[in-house]
């Protein structure tokens, strides 16, 4: 359902508090009334929107957050969700199953930060997705940890800046580094340098596979591990390492922030995280021993892992032997 009336749902009634005929939204996206009513209705059954008078639907909490000016909107998430380019691979399930292999890959004919690259409303649209999703986490990884001790903190793979704005909400001696692609960078939303701290989110651009700026106290990766195999998961922490080895700061931390695979049967967000990354990015979401196993691989040792009240756990480590 929300595949068929994405449009509907985050063009229309997602930027309206007051109520909507579903025969007003047929009009504006150019859907059949009938079969629309039927699918509003179908999702008022829900409690997603309300059919408040016959034909008439508006806003209920549930559907609130498919608004953009909302805090805690998931609306560029539901987007991405909807978005044929997305869900066709997420409907290769057995493809990936069979073969181990992204099954992205197989149904674009090219990985998908190859295809964002290349497709500028997609990764519009990704981008948006990954900004929703750090939202929901930075308020429990800021509170969870002490970002404050730092007085440079270098965001890699940093996207829009989310995180780093929510540091330095709290953080009020801190300057933050959004370290991310050109194509990046250039589309981050200018209101998050304001709401950073009058000038201390920074944006620079560039290839965490070729180089990481230097300089960094703390060296984050937020939902940038998970997104990789093995190999290439090992280079981008190879270069942060590399970047604290030409770098003047003594003592630097990297901080790898994911969700972390706890052992047992338990439900977990991360498990179900782990199957999106087999099907669209060939990564994987890992357990303790992993990572601790894959840093060590690039030249760090881990010192802790801090949970926090979301999903996202803050794995610190140092480089071997500092």
């Amino acid at each position: 359902i929300a595949r068929g009336i994405r449009c509907l749902l985050l063009t229309h009634i997602s930027i309206s508090i007051g109520p909507k005929s579903s025969r007003e939204l047929a009009t504006a996206v150019n859907a059949n009334p009938e079969a629309l009513y039927r699918v509003l209705r179908a999702l008022a059954s829900l409690g997603i929107f309300m059919e408040t008078d016959p034909g008439i639907f508006s806003l209920t909490p549930l559907a609130e957050p498919l608004r953009s000016d909302v805090p805690g909107s998931l609306r560029g998430s539901a987007v991405l969700y909807g978005a044929s380019w997305w869900w066709r691979a997420c409907g290769e399930l057995l493809h990936s199953v069979r073969t181990g292999q992204p099954a992205f890959d197989h149904v674009h004919g090219k990985a998908l930060f190859s295809y964002l690259d290349s497709a500028n409303d997609a990764a519009a649209i990704f981008n948006d997705h990954q900004s929703n999703m750090t939202q929901q986490d930075a308020a429990a990884v800021v509170a969870a940890y002490d970002f404050a001790q730092y007085a440079t903190v270098i965001d890699v793979g940093g996207g829009h800046g989310v995180l780093g704005a929510a540091i330095l909400k709290v953080c009020p001696r801190t300057t933050v580094v959004v370290f991310d692609q050109p194509s990046v960078i250039a589309s981050a939303p200018p209101d998050l340098s304001a709401e950073g701290g009058h000038g201390r989110l920074a944006y620079v651009a560039g290839d965490f596979f070729e180089s990481v700026p230097t300089g960094g106290h703390a060296y984050v990766l937020k939902d940038i591990v998970h997104d990789w195999g093995d190999q290439d998961a090992t280079e981008i922490l190879r270069k942060c390492r590399l970047a604290m080895a030409r770098s003047p700061v003594i003592e630097a931390k990297l901080l790898v922030i994911e969700k972390v695979i706890l052992p047992g049967n338990g439900a977990f967000p991360g498990k179900l995280t782990d199957i999106t990354m087999l099907l669209v990015t060939g990564g994987r979401e890992r357990t303790a021993n992993e990572y601790q196993a894959l840093l060590a691989d690039a030249g760090f040792t881990l010192t802790r892992i801090v949970t926090t009240r979301s999903p996202a756990s803050i794995i610190e480590a140092v480089p071997t032997g500092a």
